[in-house]
């Protein structure tokens, strides 16, 4: 076992190496790895670690290869970010001779595979490409060939273009040493993990979580994200732009699936990554069994989500029942029933004679009159004379109240207007005593103020 202070040490050290590192990439964009003597030094111990094997044993954070294969994920993406650097320098260089060739092959090892197979040569049909491209490719070569490959370049950029050529092979050499051996190691560290997801992205999980306690630590909501980069779009829609889904969009399984399913895919990932992590921190199951079940307990579901929904089944109508339903009998019902019943009026309504025009509608209704616009048939009303016809309280006592207001059996229906035979409409009194009933106090031409004729009569009467 080591000192926990001299690994302190060791790993403050070794995160003060990395960021020189990414310094000079950014300084120097060619090639500023191949001139590290610490980079260099750490391949070594790499290819020297590399070649031992551990045998029933977990590698924690207090195990030594432990900081060494942190410190490999951080250098492994330093390498990609170079290759990427040199490509872009490449293309440059290489665009005046093939300026189609950059946008058909974009994987940049490929790119400097076909590059060294056409160098400065005319004539691409004697070269053989099916070794490094598909058919497809090895057509779209072909054929932007004859229109785009015009010049050719001079000795100093084609051997510029060798140089950039073989420092792309040469990092591309030791990234794939150092991807091998973090590989190897992870099923030691993180077996669960590695065998849900794989041990190059379960390397590159636990690099950017600074470990696998921190990783186990971490929610499955960051573990999801992790990874992702925000685009600046620049105003631009977003409509036909791509998910991000961080390392998760690197698996297959993302790749492949739908743009519905990709998101729903990525949590699921996540939630069982953060499983197998605390499974792992724990170190309870060191073979990997439980990230074993997990994965194959994650594609069932994925592949229920996938299945289309049942189809909808057509039910046939049940069998009409000829027989009579018992309906609902009492008197409620029976008032319905003869208030809905056919009158003579609707039969004839509904009713057309053969051979005459067709009737006139409603207003535009769609309603017409049949045989009773045609002046066609007899409606007769049809009176029951075993039931008489009712009034309700209600309405006898209305009658009663105005029977009474109108002072007799006239109801105050009767009028004043007479016809005779003579002189036609005559205003007759109904009631003729009832002027004579009104004293004629008021209206009798004698009649004053009572003052004045108290004193007339009085006057008379002196004289």
């Amino acid at each position: 076992m080591i000192d926990k202070d001299f690994m302190q040490d060791l790993e403050d050290e070794e995160e003060q190496q990395i960021v020189e590192a990414k310094q000079q990439v950014e300084e120097e964009p060619t090639c500023s790895l191949l001139k590290d003597n610490k980079f260099l030094q750490h391949y070594q111990r790499v290819q020297e670690v590399s070649a031992y094997q551990i045998k029933d044993e977990t590698i924690d954070a207090s195990h030594e290869e432990y900081h060494l294969i942190l410190r490999s994920n951080e250098y492994s993406t330093i390498i990609d970010q170079e290759i990427l650097n040199i490509h872009k320098q490449l293309k440059d260089v290489y665009h005046k001779k093939f300026p189609e060739l950059e946008k058909i092959i974009i994987n940049p090892i490929e790119y400097v595979k076909i590059v060294q197979l056409i160098r400065n040569s005319v004539d691409l049909q004697a070269i053989d490409f099916s070794k490094l491209l598909s058919g497809q490719q090895v057509v779209a070569v072909n054929i932007a060939a004859k229109q785009s490959l015009v010049s050719q370049l001079s000795e100093e950029d084609i051997s510029l273009v060798d140089q950039l050529c073989h420092k792309i092979e040469t990092l591309d050499s030791y990234n794939q040493k150092i991807i091998c051996y973090i590989e190897s190691r992870m099923k030691y560290i993180a077996p669960n993990v590695s065998a849900l997801i794989g041990t190059q992205l379960a390397s590159k999980l636990m690099a950017a979580a600074g470990g696998i306690e921190k990783l186990a630590n971490m929610p499955a909501g960051n573990i999801q994200v992790m990874g992702s980069v925000k685009k600046n779009m620049l105003g631009m829609s977003r409509a036909m732009h791509n998910r991000n889904t961080g390392y998760f969009g690197t698996l297959e399984i993302v790749q492949k699936a739908s743009g519905k399913l990709q998101n729903q895919i990525v949590r699921m990932l996540a939630t069982n990554v953060a499983k197998a992590a605390r499974v792992d921190n724990m170190k309870t199951c060191p073979k990997g069994n439980v990230g074993e079940d997990l994965r194959i307990k994650m594609m069932k579901r994925y592949q229920k989500i996938q299945e289309p929904p049942p189809a909808k089944l057509e039910k046939p109508l049940p069998i009409p029942d000829e027989n009579k339903k018992r309906r609902r009998g009492g008197k409620r019902f029976r008032k319905q029933k003869e208030r809905l019943a056919m009158t003579e009026v609707r039969k004839y309504a509904n009713r057309l004679k053969f051979g005459l025009e067709a009737e006139d509608e409603i207003k535009d209704t769609g309603i017409g009159l049949g045989m009773l616009s045609q002046g066609i048939g007899k409606v007769k009303l049809h009176i029951k004379k075993d039931k008489p016809i009712g009034l309700s309280k209600k309405l006898q006592q209305r009658l009663a109240q105005t029977k009474t207001q109108s002072g007799g059996g006239t109801g105050g229906l009767t009028s004043s207007i007479a016809f005779t035979p003579t002189q036609g409409i005559e205003l007759v009194n109904p009631e003729p005593g009832y002027l004579s009933k009104v004293p004629d106090q008021y209206f009798n031409r004698e009649s004053g103020f009572r003052t004045v004729l108290k004193k007339e009569r009085e006057f008379g009467r002196q004289h």
